[in-house]
């Protein structure tokens, strides 16, 4: 009885290739699915006691590692926007431009649907590059309102804390610029105060009704505790999870 001679090797390599097309459209559907739930890259700075030393330093701006990448890129007049000490600043007329804007989280809107973006939206901050060495300084004047759109559970962001973001202005609708954001920064309170050295304020009156603050006082705060955000810009329970409209 004469043995057959088999070939298999024809039929594997028929298999082998339509398994490897089998993988290969596996894993786009993945990095698809991937890419459409894939969370915007952010820091929070931890809250540490603050001890008053009796000496107050002035430090360059410090980027996390995560951060730096993006403040590089972002071109060099945008890193900094106050105009009382770098010339005239606008939010306005800036679409397609890469930005890194400082402002405080006045109003937080998820999504209905799961996975969905969230929008927020944040009162403008200037910003002069420098700060204080034990924590974080911003100036209270701004430019007014814009809104920022990104992918990120906001239980991270909490009302009124300040926030850095990096991204590029995509719309202006009604003079607020809209920001698709690429990387968001956050302090919470206790990690950042302001500084009466600003430029010409121009932020949404809005805002004004919650702040304590008596006319022509002080707001820097070497050491804020919570009142000191209380007075200054109001309680989160107003805020948070209500992206109220105008």
């Amino acid at each position: 009885m004469g043995l057959e001679c088999v070939h298999p090797e024809k039929p594997m390599k028929g298999k082998l290739l339509m398994r490897s097309v089998v993988l290969t459209f596996a894993g786009i559907v993945l990095l698809s699915a991937a890419k459409l739930t894939a969370q915007t890259p952010f820091d929070i700075q931890p809250i540490k006691e603050l001890k008053p030393t009796g000496t107050l330093g002035t430090c360059d701006y410090q980027p996390t590692a995560a951060e730096a990448p993006f403040l590089k890129n972002t071109p060099e007049g945008e890193r900094i926007n106050d105009p009382l000490f770098h010339g005239k600043y606008s939010l306005r007329g800036k679409s397609g431009v890469s930005i890194a804007w400082f402002g405080v989280v006045r109003g937080v809107k998820t999504s209905a649907d799961p996975g969905g973006e969230t929008t927020l939206l944040v009162q403008h901050h200037f910003f002069d590059g420098m700060t204080d060495c034990h924590i974080m300084l911003v100036g209270i004047g701004g430019m007014g309102d814009f809104t920022a759109r990104l992918k990120l559970d906001p239980a991270q962001i909490p009302g009124l804390s300040l926030v850095r973001i990096y991204g590029k202005v995509k719309s202006e609708k009604g003079g607020v610029p809209e920001v698709e954001v690429d990387y968001i920064r956050v302090w919470p309170w206790l990690t950042f105060t302001f500084t009466d050295l600003s430029g010409g304020d121009q932020s949404n009156p809005r805002w004004q009704q919650y702040s304590h603050l008596r006319p022509g006082g002080r707001v820097y705060a070497p050491y804020p505790n919570r009142n000191y955000y209380l007075n200054v810009l109001g309680d989160p329970a107003e805020f948070g999870l209500n992206l109220r409209e105008q």
